[in-house]
């Protein structure tokens, strides 16, 4: 983890916060994703009565909350056994909730007041104790709760807190306007690193990692990330002693205050999704000192600006995917003081319960060149490509197919942060793994009912653009147009013989020379070292596809032929077979209407599939059984006349 980053972060934040009281430092927004949220107050009334201060229960209040005024509520997060650091807890199970205010947050508190010198906050906070203790004034405030509480709508229940609210001779107290409450907050900042589990940790005059100067106090707990986690003594090296965990992780206070304001910075400010993927990103600048901090005021700037009006993005689905783009285009961007920044992402799964998070994904130290050479430079060169053009419909309206890594995604759902790793790192992938990818994916929809002529070309598109990566080779057999079997001139000499269902039927069953062989220079990276092998496998999947439509106008929309190619899991011994009684099929609908003969095609599977079959024989079962049902979807792209592109 960049702890120095986060630190580096932190001290910005804390720059910000200078007019601040210490203890206001360690009080958290409850809900820092939303801008506004509830908090149900429970109100006391409190009389001076002589010297003591008589409690009656007044209300159940509701106000709304924002970051401007949550100080005043005091909330920081505690354990879950001994509750939060202050009574202000998020709202819920409000039977737990009470019985742990009233059995352990006023009882710790009482004690500590008895021995301070904050008499006035111990005659108060005890008057609302003794009120609380006696069970007709415990089930009264617990009913009125409840009532609330079921009120609320769902999205309420789950993002509301819960404090109390002190009206004393008149004037309202918030807790934050206690002393003793103060004291608590400014502890827990400090202590609470050095306290946990039972256990102190904490060493003296010792180096701290983060700024690796010697402090007079040395913190064991003062990690602010849950993935840092010391709770069973077996993760602790030194015996298996947790209080020497100071040793394996030794943070100062100074450091520590700085890591938990750089955290709670990055959690609200520099968090996101990568398609569906909860990430952190935490710049990091290299230059000296000096001019750290202006750099990287500069770059957080540069990000910030990039939420523009999407204030709230994690938690409205329509603005998530344009602030995603927003952010990328911030980060690839290209000027003079990027090139002091390395950008590290860690993608997580976060517990929803102990918000503890796992670590799926560290990319560490990646220049903002190559965000651009991944997310803009590549993608303008692979969707220039001619065959994307209104290849899919949306909503009934033609759209060009583009690259971004939810095409990826497409193949790659259950190895997705495998598949970031690879490119932004930009390991190799064998060609074959990709071929079992793509075929997963084929079949999976296949055994839907979906069409698959979407996905060859996302397939298509991948390799291209891993291709130009550098992930797998980058491919190109440029190949000399051959004479074109059946001129536009015939095409259209053939035509003016048929009337006008005889056209349609020549129109789709009849192939163009040229046209293919312009698809094969264009598309030459589609083919890699068994080009020739390939481009067979290709054109036999062609002709199949060319005879399933056959079969299915001559018999009502039957295929039986489809029945002989194994759940297209072909072998090149399979091919063969299929190859024979794919041309005798077709030889039986010649007599009937002699345009069904496919001449031109079969051409092209002689010179590729007949002549090459040895080097047919070399390729695995994905990629023959890749590239026969991309030839089948792909089967318009070499028709005499054009037709649609295939939904």
């Amino acid at each position: 983890m960049q702890d120095k980053a986060i630190v580096e972060i932190g001290k910005i934040a804390l720059k910000e916060m200078d007019n601040k009281e210490p203890y206001e430092l360690y009080i958290q927004n409850m809900f820092p994703d939303k801008e506004n949220y509830d908090m149900i107050l429970a109100v006391f009334e409190l009389k001076s009565e002589g010297e003591k201060l008589n409690c009656t229960f007044k209300n159940v209040d509701i106000q709304n909350v924002s970051e401007t005024n949550c100080l005043k509520y005091a909330y920081r997060k505690g354990s879950a056994r001994g509750g939060d650091i202050t009574f202000t807890t998020k709202f819920g199970d409000i039977e737990k909730k009470l019985n742990t205010l009233v059995e352990n947050q006023f009882k710790k508190l009482i004690a500590r007041l008895k021995d301070s010198i904050l008499v006035e906050d111990f005659k108060t906070f005890n008057a609302v104790y003794q009120f609380l203790l006696q069970k007709e004034n415990y089930d009264n405030l617990k009913t009125e709760l409840t009532k609330l509480y079921e009120s609320l709508t769902k999205e309420q229940k789950m993002t509301s807190g819960l404090s109390i609210l002190l009206v004393i001779d008149g004037k309202e107290y918030y807790l934050s306007d206690f002393k003793i409450i103060q004291q608590i907050l400014t502890a827990s900042g400090t202590e609470e690193k050095s306290e946990k589990y039972d256990v102190k940790s904490e060493g003296s005059e010792a180096i701290c990692s983060i700024c690796l100067q010697k402090k007079t106090t040395i913190h064991g707990f003062a990690s602010p990330f849950k993935y840092a986690t010391v709770d069973k003594p077996g993760m602790v090296s030194g015996f298996f002693k947790q209080e020497n965990n100071w040793k394996n992780y030794p943070i100062c206070t100074k450091c520590s205050l700085e890591f938990e304001l750089g955290r709670a910075y990055i959690t609200k400010n520099l968090s996101s999704y990568f398609y569906g993927k909860p990430y952190y990103i935490i710049p990091r600048v290299l230059t000296g000192k000096d001019k750290t901090q202006d750099l990287l005021q500069f770059i957080l700037d540069k990000i910030m600006s990039a939420k523009g009006l999407y204030s709230n993005p994690l938690k409205d689905g329509l603005k998530v995917k344009r602030y995603e783009e927003r952010m990328w285009e911030a980060i690839c961007e290209d000027d003079e003081k990027s090139k002091y920044l390395w950008l590290n992402f860690l993608f997580y799964e976060e517990n929803p319960t102990t918000k503890a998070i796992k670590i799926k994904l560290m990319l560490e130290e990646i220049p903002p060149t190559r965000f651009r050479k991944i997310l803009v430079d590549v993608p303008s060169i692979v969707n220039k490509n001619q065959l994307y053009k209104e290849a899919l419909y949306e909503d009934k309206k033609k759209k060009d197919l583009t690259f971004d890594f939810g095409v990826l995604k497409t193949f790659f759902e259950d190895d997705f942060y495998e598949l970031v790793n690879t490119v932004f790192v930009g390991k190799p992938m064998a060609e074959e793994a990709l071929y079992a990818k793509f075929l997963n994916t084929f079949r999976e929809n296949y055994n839907k009912g979906y069409s698959l002529y979407q996905y060859v070309l996302k397939a298509h598109l991948t390799l291209s653009y891993f291709q130009e990566l550098n992930i797998i080779p980058k491919r190109y057999f440029p190949m000399q147009n051959e004479s074109n079997e059946l001129s536009d001139l015939e095409v259209e000499k053939e035509l003016e013989k048929l009337d006008d269902d005889g056209k349609e039927s020549f129109k789709k069953f009849t192939y163009d020379a040229k046209r293919i062989n312009v698809f094969l220079d264009e598309q030459a990276n589609f083919f890699g070292q068994r080009a020739t092998a390939q481009k067979g496998v290709l054109f036999l999947g062609t002709l199949v596809r060319h005879l399933l439509e056959v079969q299915g106008r001559e018999l009502g929309g039957g295929t039986p032929f489809e029945k002989k190619l194994k759940g297209y899991a072909l072998n090149a011994n399979d091919l063969q077979t299929v190859y024979r009684e794919v041309y005798g099929k077709i030889k039986q609908y010649r007599e009937r209407h002699f345009f069904y003969f496919p001449t031109t095609l079969i051409d092209f599977v002689d010179k590729y599939f007949n002549l090459n079959f040895e080097e047919i024989k070399k390729m695995t079962v994905n990629e023959i059984s890749f590239y026969f049902i991309s030839g089948m979807q792909l089967i318009n792209e070499f028709r005499a006349i054009d037709t649609p592109k295939q939904k």
